[in-house]
């Protein structure tokens, strides 16, 4: 009944008439359950593993999920309120002492974090799709400007370069329009300044700073390396249909609900290509 309940969307309503006995009958059921199951996750293959590391939200809480990228297992998860470098870090720690090998990772471009699991000594790939949204949010999808434009369209191109290509259009780019980042307005009322182009200018950092870590899944390809943390996301979306079904259940059944839901070998659906979507 509680798998039914968890991984089926079936309603309370549902499970009563199946079962013959009241709505409310069945709610205290599946919560008991909820409460004293324990999950077990699957940490039997102790290979080298390819993580993927990212987090989602759920009203009052998120969860952090740790993804073997090749056999698409979720290796280890946990509930928290705050998404920080530490509890990542934590994660890898946890795995390292369970037996894996962690021979690479695959995160979004938080600040710091793939300069501190790099420190650890695995190799990190940066998102390309998280690239592309960050330039798209300093940038918007139609840049005024044509240096807007000219970078939005190298950032969009990231699929067809290598890291040597990809430095080299950075710094043509750069050559061409950094006079023109360098412009400057004053504010007649304050008759302070600041430079015009700020959203430019920190689309430009971000590509620089990003740089290191967005080709390395093409560094070492003998690892298979993806090049997005498109497998969680997809997870993610998964996980978010089926829980947004059971609106309005306690907070204790809603994470049983995930671990369930974390825990099944089953693969989600292929969706849209994400680099696409951006464009």
């Amino acid at each position: 009944m509680w798998k039914t309940y968890a991984l089926r969307r079936a309603t309370f309503s549902d499970l009563a008439e199946e079962d013959g006995r009241s709505s409310r009958q069945i709610q205290r059921v599946v919560h008991k359950v909820a409460s004293e199951k324990k999950i077990e996750v699957h940490t039997s293959a102790k290979e080298p593993v390819v993580l993927v590391l990212d987090t989602t939200y759920f009203d009052t809480f998120g969860v952090m999920v740790f993804r073997c990228a090749t056999r698409r297992q979720n290796l280890f998860w946990k509930f928290i309120d705050e998404e920080t470098n530490v509890a990542y870090l934590d994660g890898l720690v946890h795995l390292e002492v369970t037996g894996f090998s962690i021979v690479a990772a695959v995160c979004d471009g938080k600040r710091w974090l793939a300069e501190q699991i790099q420190a650890k000594g695995v190799p990190v790939q940066l998102c390309q799709f998280h690239f592309i949204k960050n330039i798209t949010r300093h940038l918007t999808r139609r840049p005024k400007t044509k240096a807007g434009q000219e970078l939005r369209f190298l950032a969009l191109g990231i699929k067809h370069h290598d890291e040597d290509s990809f430095t080299d259009a950075l710094n043509i780019w750069h050559e061409k329009w950094g006079t023109f980042l360098t412009e400057k307005t004053v504010t007649p009322q304050t008759l302070r300044w600041q430079y015009t182009h700020r959203g430019l200018r920190a689309a430009y950092r971000t590509a620089l700073h990003w740089l290191p870590y967005l080709f390395t899944y093409k560094k070492f390809p003998e690892l298979g390396i993806p090049n997005t943390t498109n497998t969680l996301d997809g997870t993610f979306s998964h996980l978010k249909n089926k829980v947004q079904t059971h609106r309005g259940v306690n907070t204790v059944t809603r994470k049983k609900m995930i671990s369930l839901i974390l825990n099944q070998k089953s693969k989600p659906k292929r969706g849209k290509n994400q680099l696409e979507s951006v464009v």
